[in-house]
C-alpha cells in the first residue's frame, strides 16, 4: 500500500516538475508531515484478559499530501497574496504495539486459571486515513507562508494478533475530520520554480473513535476448538484517542510555482510593460522560438554563473542593443523572473528609459508609418503618441487612405451615379478632382448636349469648362441625357411661377409655339440642304 502511494506521488512530482509554472502560474505542493503523539487505547471489559486495557503508545503519525490550486492567476491584476487549494492526503499513518504476553484466564492445560507469563502473543496496529482537502495559503511576508487546510476522510484501523507465529488481522473503519495549519518558510529553490520549504504543523482531529473492534471473540468453550483461545480475543476498544487535543510537528514540502508577494507585484508590473512593448513594437509579427534562441545566442540575454548579464557594449551599439532587447522582452518572455527583471533594468539603466526611448524613436517611426500607407500602423502611432506634433499629418493621411479605398470602388463602377454620389457624400473629399475627371470622360464619350450642359452647371469653375463649351456646338441634341438616365434625377432648372390668369391665357399660345418649333427646325434643315 505504501509503495503504491509513494509511486503515485513520485509520478505527480515528475509531471509537475516538467510544467512551465512561470508562464502558466500553476501552483501545486507536495508535503510530508510528522507529529509525535501518544495514542490511548481503552477497553474496560476485555473478554479473556485479567486486567482492562488502558495503554498509551508513543507514535509519530505521518501525513503525505498533494495540493493543487484550481485558480490560474486568481483575480488577475490584483495583488492577492493567497492561494486556494484543493487536494488529497493520506494522514495519521502510524503503527505500534499495544501489548504482548497477556495475562488471561486459561493455562496450557486448558483450564480456566491465570495464564502463564511466558505465553507468546502480541497485539499491534497500523492506522492510516485517506482524505480530501480544501484550504488556502496566505503569503505573510517574503518567504513566510501560512497554510490552513480542512479535510474529511475515512480512518482505517488494522489490528494484528500474533499468537505463536500465527497472525490474525482485523480491520475497522470510521469517519475522520480534521483541520491543520502550517507556518512554512522557503529555504531554497531546488529546481526552476520548485522551492524546498520547512514548516511547523499543528493538527486537530474532531471525530471520536469509539467502539472499534480489534479482534474476534473467543470460542464459548475450550471444547469447541480443542485449543487455548488467544488472550486478546474479543477486544473492542471503547475509545481510541490522542492524549493531547492537538498534534504539533514538522513539515517538509516541495512547492511548485510559488510566488512571493514581491514576485507577484513584479510579475504584474512586467506583464504591463510586456503588453506596452508588444502593442507598440515595430515588429508586427511575433518572434518564433528559433528567433528567440538566435537572439539569446547572439546577444546573451541570460544570467551567467554570478547572476549577471554579460556586457555586450563592445559588440553592439546602445541603440541597437536596446532595440533588440525591446523586441525580445515583448515576444520571447524569459522564463526566469530574476532574468526578466534584470533585462528591464538594463533597458532602463542604459540611459534609455522605456518611454523616453520610445519618444526618441518618434520621428523615425513617423517617417516609417507615413511611407507604409498602412492604416493600422498609422492608428497605432497616434495611440502611442497622442500629443505628437505630427498628429494632424497622420490623421490627414488616414483620411486620405480611407477615401482612397472608397474611391477605388467608385472608379471600378465608372458611372455618373457613383461619381455624383461620392461628391454628394464627401463634399470635402480628397478625390473631388478625380471624380470630376471621371464624370467629364463619360460626358465626352457620350457627346450629348444635355450632359455637357449638366457638367457646366455642376462644375462652373471646373477643369474642363472651356472644352465643354466648345463641344456644345457639335454635341448630339436628339439623345436624352445619360446623367439623368443613370441617376434618375432631372437637372433642368425649374421655370418661374406666373399668376394663374396669365398662365391660363398663355397656355394656347405656348402650345402653338411648341408645335411651330419643329416645323421651323425642319424648314431650316431643308434650306441648308438646298444650299
Amino acid at each position: 500500500m505504501m509503495r503504491k502511494i509513494f509511486f503515485v506521488f513520485l509520478l505527480l512530482a515528475t509531471a509537475l516538475h516538467a510544467a512551465d509554472f512561470e508562464r502558466s502560474n500553476w501552483h501545486t505542493q507536495i508535503y510530508l508531515q510528522g507529529e509525535p503523539a501518544f495514542l490511548k487505547f481503552e477497553d474496560k471489559n476485555p473478554e479473556l484478559l485479567n486486567d482492562p486495557i488502558d495503554k498509551e503508545v508513543m507514535t509519530i503519525p505521518l501525513s503525505v499530501g498533494f495540493l493543487w490550486s484550481p485558480l490560474i492567476t486568481p483575480f488577475y491584476k490584483a495583488d492577492i497574496p493567497f492561494t486556494i487549494w484543493l487536494g488529497m492526503e493520506v494522514n495519521s499513518i502510524q503503527f505500534g504495539e499495544i501489548g504482548s504476553k497477556p495475562k488471561f484466564q486459561f493455562n496450557n492445560n486448558g483450564k480456566k486459571e491465570d495464564g502463564p507469563d511466558k505465553y507468546e502473543e502480541s497485539l499491534s496496529f497500523l492506522f492510516y486515513s485517506p482524505s480530501v482537502l480544501a484550504g488556502f495559503t496566505w503569503n505573510i511576508a517574503g518567504d513566510f507562508d501560512l497554510r490552513v487546510l480542512g479535510g474529511f476522510g475515512y480512518h482505517f484501523f488494522s489490528f494484528y494478533d500474533d499468537v505463536l507465529g500465527n497472525t490474525n488481522q482485523h480491520t475497522s473503519m470510521a469517519q475522520n475530520a480534521f483541520v491543520s495549519g502550517a507556518l512554512e518558510y522557503r529555504i531554497t529553490e531546488l529546481f526552476q520554480d520548485v522551492d524546498l520549504k520547512v514548516g511547523i504543523n499543528v493538527r486537530k482531529e474532531f471525530l471520536p473513535y469509539e467502539d472499534v473492534k480489534a479482534t474476534n471473540n473467543a470460542p464459548k468453550s475450550v471444547d469447541e476448538d480443542f485449543s487455548i483461545p488467544p488472550g486478546y480475543s474479543g477486544i473492542k476498544f471503547e475509545k481510541i484517542s490522542y492524549k493531547y487535543p492537538v498534534r504539533v510537528g514538522l513539515e517538509l514540502s516541495l512547492d511548485f510555482g510559488r510566488e512571493s508577494r514581491r514576485d507577484r507585484r513584479m510579475r504584474y508590473a512586467l506583464v504591463d510593460r510586456d503588453s506596452i512593448l508588444r502593442k507598440n513594437s515595430e515588429v508586427k509579427d511575433t518572434l518564433n522560438d528559433w528567433d528567440c534562441m538566435a537572439i539569446e545566442r547572439d546577444y546573451h540575454f541570460f544570467l551567467d554563473e554570478d547572476g549577471q548579464l554579460p556586457d555586450m557594449s563592445e559588440a553592439y551599439t546602445k541603440t541597437q542593443f536596446s532595440d533588440v532587447l525591446e523586441s525580445y522582452l515583448a515576444f520571447c518572455h524569459p522564463e526566469d523572473l530574476a532574468t526578466k527583471e534584470q533585462l528591464y533594468a538594463v533597458l532602463d539603466s542604459g540611459k534609455v528609459e522605456l518611454k523616453e526611448y520610445q519618444v526618441k524613436q518618434e520621428d523615425s517611426r513617423f517617417d516609417q508609418v507615413m511611407a507604409s500607407n498602412d492604416v493600422e500602423m498609422l492608428q497605432m502611432y497616434l495611440e502611442y503618441y497622442p500629443d505628437s506634433p505630427h498628429r494632424g499629418e497622420v490623421e490627414a493621411k488616414i483620411k486620405i487612405l480611407g477615401d482612397y479605398d472608397k474611391f477605388r470602388e467608385i472608379q471600378a463602377q465608372n458611372t455618373f451615379k457613383a461619381y455624383l454620389a461620392y461628391l454628394n457624400d464627401n463634399p470635402n473629399g480628397a478625390f473631388r478632382d478625380e471624380a470630376e475627371v471621371g464624370i467629364f470622360e463619360l460626358v465626352r464619350s457620350s457627346n450629348r448636349l444635355k450632359d455637357y450642359e449638366i457638367y457646366l452647371k455642376r462644375f462652373p469653375d471646373g477643369k474642363f469648362v472651356e472644352e465643354a463649351q466648345r463641344a456644345l456646338q457639335g454635341a448630339n441634341t436628339e439623345e436624352p441625357s445619360m446623367i439623368e438616365a443613370q441617376t434618375g434625377e432631372s437637372y433642368s432648372e425649374p421655370e418661374e411661377s406666373e399668376p394663374e390668369e396669365e398662365v391660363k391665357a398663355s397656355k394656347k399660345g405656348k402650345k402653338a409655339k411648341t408645335k411651330a418649333k419643329p416645323k421651323a427646325k425642319a424648314k431650316a434643315k431643308k434650306k441648308g440642304k438646298k444650299k
